[in-house]
């Protein structure tokens, strides 16, 4: 029997997946985690042999997912292939389904996964490999501190528009920032600066930003 942990923030949703899973011969949902609780020793004491998630419970849930990360499947709603793809590079997953599969690719995901195989539903290729080229490069460039918080923003998920509303600067600004960042880190896209973003969220220097604020 298949023991299958659901980490969702959404309980509506993780109700619907239960739905789905039950009257299943070699799959049982041992272990609903509800939001506001920690999933990380849920899964200490429940050791679910997959572990479905969503982008927001897998990123502000857990951490390091170490030895755990080759049972989780994240399943997308609607956090977008780029998110997507930095989830894969930086957690570790093996599996990702995206929200509009059916129940027969959903269970045959979790029995993928469980069995130790790689489960990647509708995943570009290409971008992937491109985010781990981007995930091997020197983690700490000279970057300033505005564009530490450029990038910052950008691994959160926000558009030119939304980074320019934050940091009180015009669009074209924001896109000039960018264009020297992707120099700098060598790096051509938008998912490989997301992937590099994520896995160095921690590298700014300390003050640097602040005192570049008081510049401009």
């Amino acid at each position: 029997m298949i023991k299958v942990m659901l980490a969702f923030s959404n309980m509506l949703f993780s109700e619907g997946i239960l739905r789905l899973l039950e009257g299943s011969e070699d799959i049982k949902v041992i272990e609903i985690m509800r939001p506001g609780s920690d999933p990380a020793a849920g899964i200490e004491a429940a050791r679910p042999d997959v572990v479905l998630v969503d982008f927001t419970t897998l990123f502000n849930g857990f951490g390091d997912l170490g030895m755990d990360a080759n049972k989780f499947i994240l399943v997308d709603t609607s956090c977008g292939e780029d998110n997507i793809i930095s989830a894969v590079l930086t957690k570790g997953l093996k599996g990702v389904l995206v929200g509009s599969s059916t129940p027969l690719l959903l269970k045959k995901a979790i029995r993928e996964v469980a069995g130790g195989e790689i489960w990647l539903d509708k995943i570009d290729i290409k971008n992937l490999l491109t985010g781990l080229h981007a995930l091997k490069k020197n983690s700490r460039p000279s970057l300033t501190g505005r564009e530490w918080e450029v990038v910052g923003l950008v691994g959160q998920g926000y558009r030119n528009r939304e980074i320019a509303e934050k940091l009180c600067i015009s669009e074209p600004t924001v896109k000039t920032h960018l264009q020297r960042i992707f120099h700098k880190l060598d790096i051509q896209n938008r998912p490989q600066l997301i992937t590099f973003a994520i896995k160095n969220q921690s590298a700014e220097p300390q003050g640097a930003a602040a005192a570049e604020r008081r510049m401009f």
